[in-house]
């Protein structure tokens, strides 16, 4: 059986009488590639936050690799941690080579750097095919570069769990495709467990485990070949949704149509 990397249980966030998150409870395994879904303010990234132990939920409990993630067990635990946080749209100011920005992803990053440090460096970088810009100065990236820079600062440290807030959002639909099978590649070869916000279901779906489609609550949590219910949808969406065509081999796909829903 595959080690619990994450265990939530009961977890609410936010005002008592309108929580942002409520009664939230998920379990993800080692070597398991989870999307998470839902509209605007459903949630989504604060959930990540919390995981992430940056923000302190309101109730509940989280486990993270089987020890509990409190103020005292918090820094430990970061240390197997990645994080791409979500994508803000500025000009980063501070002259940095590619190479600096991934080391900030290591233990250590004050301290000189040791050769395993340049080999974990050059390593990551070559993952997201930017290894040939190490040298180069971080400012004069595109925005889908720099994307990936950041990725390889969330992987130099070889994480057990990698949390990504819509990595893809920076990426032409080539570079996002190339994300989605990396992430697979990882967890499905080194047993990294991902956990991934996006919004479009039909970009994900034949590349994660399962779907956890979130709206405050988790409306339902579908696993690879499980059709999405109507009110699920419904219930996350409200009535404003539009069938789209879609691979009926993904998830959340209904078999007989082949058609995903969107807002």
């Amino acid at each position: 059986m595959a080690e619990n990397i994450v265990k939530i249980s009961h977890l609410r966030f936010g005002p008592a009488n309108k929580p942002i998150l409520d009664n939230i409870s998920l379990s993800v395994e080692a070597g398991h590639f989870m999307g998470i879904v839902g509209p605007n303010g459903a949630g989504k990234s604060t959930l990540i936050n919390i995981i992430a132990g940056l923000t302190q939920p309101d109730g509940g409990h989280i486990d993270l690799m089987g020890e509990c993630l409190t103020r005292y067990s918090r820094r430990r635990l970061l240390k197997q941690i990645g994080f791409l946080h979500q994508l803000h749209d500025h000009q980063p100011r501070l002259p940095m080579r590619v190479s600096d920005v991934v080391a900030m992803g290591l233990g250590q990053y004050a301290s000189p750097w040791k050769r395993t440090d340049q080999q974990a460096i050059k390593h990551a970088l070559e993952l997201v095919d930017m290894d040939k810009l190490t040298n180069s100065d971080f400012r004069q990236l595109s925005g889908g570069q720099r994307q990936r820079v950041r990725l390889a600062r969330a992987l130099v440290n070889k994480p057990k769990l990698l949390l990504l807030d819509e990595p893809s959002a920076a990426l032409d639909s080539v570079s996002q495709d190339r994300l989605f099978r990396l992430l697979r590649r990882l967890c499905d070869e080194t047993g990294m467990c991902a956990i991934m916000v996006e919004h479009d279901i039909a970009a994900i779906s034949s590349h994660v485990d399962s779907v956890a489609c979130l709206n405050r609550q988790i409306h339902h949590h579908a696993m690879k070949g499980e059709n999405i219910p109507d009110d699920v949808w419904r219930g996350m969406y409200g009535d404003h949704i539009q069938i789209v065509a879609h691979d009926a081999g993904c998830i959340g796909c209904h078999p007989e149509t082949g058609t995903h829903h969107h807002d």
